[in-house]
């Protein structure tokens, strides 16, 4: 069961405890990305994810057995895919994630899923809004979600190993040459990534800097004017496994082969699935990085 409190209220009741209790025998108390403080008087059972970033956390939890629902987008662990499927994670059916009778709703914040939560909401449904921007939104769902499901140990655990495979990347390129990169999220039209997405973050932590970390959008479009005039030394496209998303590559695109990165052959594929998820693999993002910008590191850094 789940009790929504008011902030200001919610913290009268912590600071009201004088008396040290055993962590099991209180309420757990959390704040998620809406603002909102819960309270979880008992471990929620039965949860529908509709966050494949929060699935992914779950299982890494040892806590997948409690998903009963996920989006059609959920596909990682493999084990994920076995859960039924309840459709889309932004404006989801709340009649079909009812159909699954859960304990708590994962739901994504934002403004493209502001319906859905203020439903649930009026349904009373249980449910907690996340945020998947950044490192640190990263960092903070996984502590949340541990103390959810009654695994704040192992969710510590989760993030640090998580540090020490950026610290073995921020180690892999100490001293290295800095390329620029232009990372190629869309065409047509141009989308790349700027300073908003964590992204750019992966990328400066790799050993290269983002020709358009100046602009503050997450996911600006550019013109090809911009992108001949920053001229990046590396472009990393990002692919599915059944093929490039886009309607043509880098090195086909009108306009674009006197790229330097296109006429020195420097358009690098990267595995969009892994890429494009924040979530606990994302150590595996920042190396498969490292490899894609400074391919000497593969035979002289130990993993």
């Amino acid at each position: 069961m789940i009790r929504w409190l008011p902030l200001a209220a919610a913290l009268a009741c912590i600071l009201s405890s004088r008396t040290p209790v055993q962590a099991q025998n209180v309420p757990v108390r959390v704040e998620d990305d809406a603002g909102r403080v819960l309270v979880f008087e008992a471990s929620p059972q039965r949860i529908v994810s509709l966050v494949p970033v929060a699935t992914e956390i779950l299982f890494s939890l040892g806590e997948g057995s409690r998903v009963v629902g996920r989006s059609r987008f959920d596909d990682y662990p493999p084990e994920a895919r076995d859960i039924p499927d309840v459709g889309d994670a932004i404006r989801p059916s709340i009649e079909t994630v009812l159909l699954r009778d859960p304990d708590l709703v994962i739901l994504i914040g934002g403004s493209d899923n502001a319906d859905a939560v203020r439903e649930m909401e009026r349904l009373d449904v249980p449910h907690v809004v996340v945020l998947f921007n950044t490192l640190e939104d990263l960092h903070q769902n996984i502590i949340r979600l541990g103390r959810i499901v009654g695994r704040a140990n192992r969710a510590r655990g989760l993030w640090e190993g998580i540090e020490r495979d950026m610290e073995a990347v921020r180690s892999a390129v100490e001293g290295k040459p800095t390329p620029t990169v232009y990372y190629d999220v869309g065409y047509p039209p141009a989308f790349t990534i700027g300073a908003g997405s964590y992204l750019d973050t992966l990328l400066a932590m790799a050993g290269g800097r983002n020709v358009f970390g100046d602009l503050a959008a997450p996911s600006p479009r550019v013109s090809l004017e911009a992108i001949i005039a920053r001229d990046p030394d590396v472009i990393i496209y990002p692919v599915t496994g059944s093929g490039p998303p886009h309607s043509a590559g880098p090195a086909e695109r009108p306009g674009w082969e006197n790229l330097r990165a296109v006429k020195q052959g420097a358009v690098v594929q990267v595995p969009s699935d892994l890429m494009h998820r924040l979530g606990p693999r994302v150590g595996q993002a920042a190396r498969i990085l490292v490899e894609a910008l400074h391919p000497d590191t593969l035979g002289s850094y130990e993993w």
